[in-house]
């Protein structure tokens, strides 16, 4: 009878693990777990995806304060909208007739528990979640200003890094204007010392050709001086007299024509 009782336990337990698997939706975290667990554990499958869930906020949607919604909908598509419901009271017919489940003082004290245990959710629940909350919202915000500040330190960073590079592209621009400025002066220097060399040559040249004027003027009156004196030299007064008469002679004959 013992042996009975536990293969029974067993296929039981064996139909409502796949019961609980399957009753879940798409959308249910549970459901997208299974459905890696089971991709990751076919044999032609080559890597596993894993996925990353989110604690939600909320606590998903129950039914008689513990059933997950879920498990009804599980029957809406099979049974109807009773069926979840017949279910339960056959399966508590079932535990409770073949003593499966045994009635003894720990469900009398669970008829107790749970009452007060409800009592508690409903009425200190939300009071109790309130405060919570304000803590958890507190330390949120806590971590929240940490980051931020973080943040903010990263940025102005970033802002003080780009002011550092403008300010090195700034003095590779100030380099430049200072190397044309230097070049600019060398240039002007350069010229300035051409010119300087231009007018010392042009002096001496300008030296040279007075000079050379100067000694031409002495020599040129140098040389009219002597051929003034050499011909008053050679001039005698028979020759002056013959010349004389010579002129004479020429204008009376211009004189008779």
């Amino acid at each position: 009878m013992l042996i009975k009782r536990i293969c029974k336990l067993g296929s039981l337990k064996s139909v409502l693990k796949i019961w609980t698997v399957s009753g879940h939706t798409e959308t249910c975290p549970t459901h997208k777990k299974q459905a890696a667990g089971s991709t990751a554990s076919s044999p032609t499958t080559t890597s596993t995806t894993s996925i990353g869930f989110k604690r939600p906020l909320k606590s998903g949607k129950v039914r008689m304060g513990f059933i997950p919604e879920e498990w009804f909908l599980f029957f809406h598509s099979k049974t109807g909208v009773s069926g979840p419901y017949v279910f339960g009271i056959v399966l508590t017919n079932y535990l409770l007739s073949k003593e499966i489940y045994v009635l003894d003082h720990e469900y009398y004290t669970g008829l107790s528990v749970f009452p007060i245990m409800y009592f508690l959710s409903t009425r200190l629940g939300p009071h109790l979640a309130r405060i919570l909350d304000k803590e958890v919202d507190e330390y949120v915000d806590q971590l929240e200003k940490g980051r931020k500040d973080e943040m903010d330190g990263y940025e102005k960073l970033i802002k003080d890094s780009k002011d550092a590079q403008w300010r090195a592209e700034g003095q590779k621009v100030l380099m430049d204007a200072k190397k044309e400025n230097i070049e600019m002066q060398l240039e002007a220097a350069y010229r300035e010392r051409r010119m300087q060399v231009y007018h010392a040559v042009k002096g001496r040249l300008d030296y040279h050709v007075r000079l050379q004027k100067a000694k031409n003027r002495i020599h040129q009156k140098w040389m009219i001086d002597w051929i003034i004196e050499n011909v008053k030299k050679s001039i005698t007064p028979e020759f002056e007299k013959e010349v004389l008469r010579k002129a004479i002679q020429d204008i009376a004959v211009i004189t008779a024509k």
